[in-house]
């Protein structure tokens, strides 16, 4: 289940380190939804395999996911050539594309994603409250040893 939203917040600078506590899988097994959650909303992550850190672009991944996604509009994230699985629910998304721009007041772009097994309704844009950002300079939210 995808949704696109459009609000007009996280339009704070990126953060200066990758999160420590999440790491992307994008290999089909794991759950990577909070993950990919994390990464969409402009989280700098680290893919679990190499700990190289993942960019602003992800294509050819296959993510395994438990509940839904959200695409926020305005945190310069692009999947590629995707593939997104819900086992429990017999739920298939492929792509395609989804571009969420730069602009936080405008829609992600949605372009060749077919959804099976999905509900009415999922992948097309939606209104939502703004979000508040997150601090994304906090020292806490960078690895340190």
């Amino acid at each position: 289940m995808v949704f696109v939203s459009v609000a007009s917040a996280l339009a704070a600078e990126a953060p200066q380190c990758a999160r420590g506590d999440i790491v992307l899988w994008g290999d089909g097994r794991h759950d990577d939804t909070t993950a990919l959650n994390a990464w969409l909303r402009g989280d700098n992550l680290v893919w679990a395999a190499s700990g190289e850190p993942v960019g602003e672009t992800i294509a050819g991944q296959t993510f395994r996911l438990s509940s839904a996604i959200y695409v926020p509009g305005g945190t310069g994230r692009r999947l590629e050539r995707f593939r997104l699985i819900w086992p429990e629910r017999g739920e298939t998304v492929t792509g395609g594309m989804v571009r969420s721009g730069e602009d936080p007041n405008a829609a992600p772009v949605v372009s060749g994603v077919a959804i099976i097994g999905g509900d009415p309704g999922e992948g097309v844009p939606l209104e939502t409250p703004d979000i508040t950002p997150l601090p994304r300079r906090d020292p806490a939210r960078c690895a340190v040893s």
